[in-house]
């Protein structure tokens, strides 16, 4: 198979690899100052949540919530800030948990509506077959539950293969919503509790180890996307060594 033939999303999580990993290099080789300005930006992102107007954090936790369920991935994006704006906003961790869920059901809706408008093709190439038919068996079988359960479970759940999923099953509307807007408002809500049960806890954490936790995380980013790249590439060449394999011998 040439690199023209290869699967968009196989060269996607390759390329988004190596960007996070030459990322990686250049923090390394400048540490002192990358550790200086990301501990300065920390803090004046903290002052500004602190200060700001919690409304218009709300908001850009709705907009969070829109881009990382339709096309966008931003792993547990919102659980974080809802956690963030929670601890220093204690009093509105509720608007921030509607808000978020909010956010999330429109962004649902739109692959929701793609599914529906065609999803299956994107299915075939995007995902496995037995992944996709797994999926569809749980829709036959658990309906409603089949969404819901997603919505509450965090990554490494493959949430939006099962709204994708919905759209091509034609799932009613109103049961999509209503189990997405439910799941994620306990998802949420569960976090949301959770901060401002151990507020002071968190924020000294925050406060003190927030460099090395995001040092932590771009570093566990970049060897997810390299290893689902480098899994995604062996599990490719497997399935054409079987179909070769499978493939009768021309006798004379």
């Amino acid at each position: 198979m040439t690199e023209q033939s290869r699967p968009w999303y196989i060269k996607k999580r390759f390329y988004a690899g190596i960007i996070l990993l030459v990322l990686a290099l250049l923090l390394a080789f400048n540490y002192q100052s990358v550790k200086h300005t990301l501990r300065e930006t920390g803090k004046s992102v903290i002052v500004y949540a602190e200060h700001g107007n919690p409304w218009l954090g709300g908001l850009i936790l709705g907009l969070v919530g829109v881009g990382d369920s339709s096309f966008l991935s931003l792993p547990e994006g919102n659980d974080f800030l809802i956690v963030f704006f929670s601890i220093i906003h204690p009093s509105m961790m509720p608007y921030f948990v509607l808000i978020s869920a909010l956010g999330s059901v429109i962004g649902s809706l739109i692959l929701f509506y793609m599914g529906r408008k065609g999803g299956g093709v994107f299915l075939q190439k995007r995902f496995s077959p037995e992944s996709v038919e797994r999926i569809q068996t749980w829709f036959r079988k658990y309906g409603i539950w089949a969404i819901l359960v997603p919505c509450i479970v965090p990554p490494p759940m493959p949430f939006k293969l099962f709204v994708l999923t919905a759209g091509v099953l034609h799932f009613r509307y109103s049961r999509f919503i209503l189990a997405t807007a439910l799941g994620r408002i306990i998802r949420y809500g569960i976090w949301g509790v959770l901060a401002v049960l151990f507020r002071d806890y968190i924020k000294y954490f925050m406060h003190n180890h927030l460099l090395k936790v995001g040092i932590i995380i771009l570093a566990v980013i970049a060897l997810a996307c390299l290893g689902g790249y480098f899994y995604a590439l062996r599990k490719r060449r497997s399935q054409r060594a079987e179909a070769a394999a499978a493939v009768p011998v021309e006798t004379k």
